[in-house]
This record gives C-alpha cells, structure tokens and sequence, in this order.
C-alpha cells in the first residue's frame, strides 16, 4: 500500500516518519512527544484515484518555509489522499491523545466521503480545501464562548494575507460562514473532546472552496463561492500551499489571543466583517422563522446582537441558521 501523508513536526508533536517524503520541523530537538493514534490512510493504488483527486497539491518544502517562521512553527500537518471524515479522524484521535499545551494537529485530505457540516448536513470535499486541527485548550468548556467565530475570523484575515483583492470581497456570516456576494465560500465545524479539569480539545474543521463545483452546487440547488474568482490570479500549484500556511498562521496566533481573553477583544474585528451587518435578516430552525430583525453584529461572547421592536435580543447559535430577510 502506498501512502500519500507528510508531517511537519515541532516541539509536543509525534516525529512521523515516511521513507520518501520529509519531515517538516521547526527545531532539532524536542521533548517528549504527544502520542497521536495511526490512522488508515488511502490506498494509492485505488482504481477510483484519478477520478477523484484533485489538480491541486499541498507543496511540502513551500508550506514547511511558511510555517517555519510564523505562529504555527511548532504544529504537526499531515496530508492524506482520503479519509472519511477528519473531523472523526482527529476527535477519535484526541480522545486516547496525551496532553500537551502546544500539541496542535492539522489533517489535510484531498478528499473526504463522509464529512459532516453544521447541524450534520452530510457532504464530500474533491473541489477545496478540507481539513481539521485538533486544538488544545487550556479551558473550560463555559470558556468557549464565540471560539467558532473567532475561527471565522482568523480564516478570513488568513485569505487577506494571501491576497488584499480576495479578503476585501469575503464576509463573515454569522455564526461559522464566509461569504463572496452571499454565496457559501467556506464553512466551520467545531467538536470538544474533555481532556480533563480545565482541558479540552477543540477539534476544528474547515472546508474551504477553492473553485466553483458545478456538481455541488446542483446537489445542494444554489450557488457557491471559490477562491479563485476573487483572487488577482490563482495559482493551483502554489496557492493553497500559500493558502493553508496562512490560516494555519492566523489560527495559531488566534489561539494564543483566545487563552489569554477568549473572544471578546475580537467581537468588533469580526462585526466590521460581517457580511449581514445593519441588514434585516431572519433566524430559523427547521426551516421556520424563529425571530426577525437587524443584525447589529456580535458582542465579546459571540452572541448575535438581533435588533428587534422588543430591543436588542442576544442570539446563541445552537440550532439556528441565518439567512437574509429576502432569502
């Protein structure tokens, strides 16, 4: 069998090891490191590969200098060909995973066949970017309070980084979206595994459109989003390397913010990104409408600030979805 997976390894990080591809490491040393389970990975040999692979790859050396210098010097990245969900991958993971403060792992997979979005909508990823950090977090589960924003945000500014032109036309959509002119560019799915007193790990998944998929968006009956179309040019063979460097980057470092303060420093960051700010909109649960109003942003808990002839109504996600008053 052959295998399609890499590791970047850093200090608290298991040294993976392949015959062919390299090690990616920020330091020579490291202390003991966190135990992560194996996983079954991809056969290589699958008849079905070449039908479902995507044109794009991961540039090993190109992500290895990116992350060497920035926040996540010290995360372990593995890419694999398939899976089926790495969201299940990395909660199964950390559920038998000794601690580590520092032991953050990112699971890449060019395509999953079983990956669940918010409320469990089923779904598959070929077209972008799909991918999972287990997070550890020195926290209390009552302490997560708006850590699925504050992702949004950070994947937000990540594109920024990459390309001004791209981050001016992405929008938050409360309260785990990205938007390009109301269309889904990317989505946020967040899973705690209890670790223990004050411990958790917060298992993270991103799926982020690269190009427009014709058959997705038939399949689901509306328009998406990709990169591509809001960047000045996109790359395919160096762009998403240059792409989950970034996020990866901005995610570390909202990590460090989010221990020290949680959410509320960045409440008005992502309100000035909000892609409904000051606009009617809708709540509904099971396709009826819960509650009516104007969006007025988020406060330091990552509440929806509803402005309703009653006054302002402070929303938690829970089952909710949003949607514009006209959609």
């Amino acid at each position: 069998m052959g295998e399609s997976r890499f590791y970047a390894t850093g200090p608290g990080m298991a040294n993976g090891r392949h015959p062919t591809r390299p090690r990616l490491q920020s330091r020579q040393t490291a202390p003991e490191p966190v135990r992560f389970p194996e996983f079954l990975v991809f056969d290589m040999s699958d008849p079905d590969r070449s039908l479902s692979a995507p044109a794009w790859r991961i540039d090993t050396d190109a992500l290895h200098r990116a992350l060497a210098t920035g926040f996540a010097h010290a995360w372990t990245v593995e890419v694999v060909e398939s899976t089926g969900s790495t969201n299940a991958d990395l909660t199964l993971a950390c559920r038998t995973a000794d601690w580590s403060d520092d032991a953050c792992l990112v699971r890449v997979a060019y395509r999953q066949t079983a990956g669940r979005g918010r409320l469990g909508r089923p779904w598959q990823g070929q077209a972008g970017l799909t991918f999972s950090v287990a997070m550890p977090l020195a926290l209390a589960p009552a302490n997560l309070s708006g850590l699925s924003l504050a992702v949004g945000l950070a994947l937000s500014e990540a594109l920024e980084d990459v390309d001004a032109a791209l981050g001016a036309r992405v929008g938050l959509k409360w309260p785990n979206d990205l938007q390009i002119d109301g269309r889904k560019l990317a989505g946020i799915l967040i899973e705690v595994v209890p670790a223990g007193p004050q411990r958790v790990w917060a298992v993270i998944g991103i799926g982020l459109n690269l190009v427009r998929d014709a058959d997705m968006e038939a399949a689901l009956g509306r328009d998406l989003a990709g990169v591509a179309e809001a960047m000045n040019a996109f790359d395919p063979q160096s762009d998403p390397t240059r792409i989950l460097a970034a996020i990866a980057n901005r995610l570390a470092r909202m990590r460090t913010e989010f221990l020290v303060d949680g959410f509320g420093p960045m409440a008005p960051r992502w309100s000035a990104r909000d892609a409904f700010r000051d606009e009617p909109v809708r709540l509904l649960h099971d396709g009826a409408v819960q509650a009516e109003g104007l969006a007025r942003g988020v406060d330091a808990e990552g509440h929806l600030l509803l402005e309703t002839p009653e006054g302002i109504q402070r929303i938690a996600s829970g089952e909710v979805s949003l949607r514009g008053a006209k959609a």
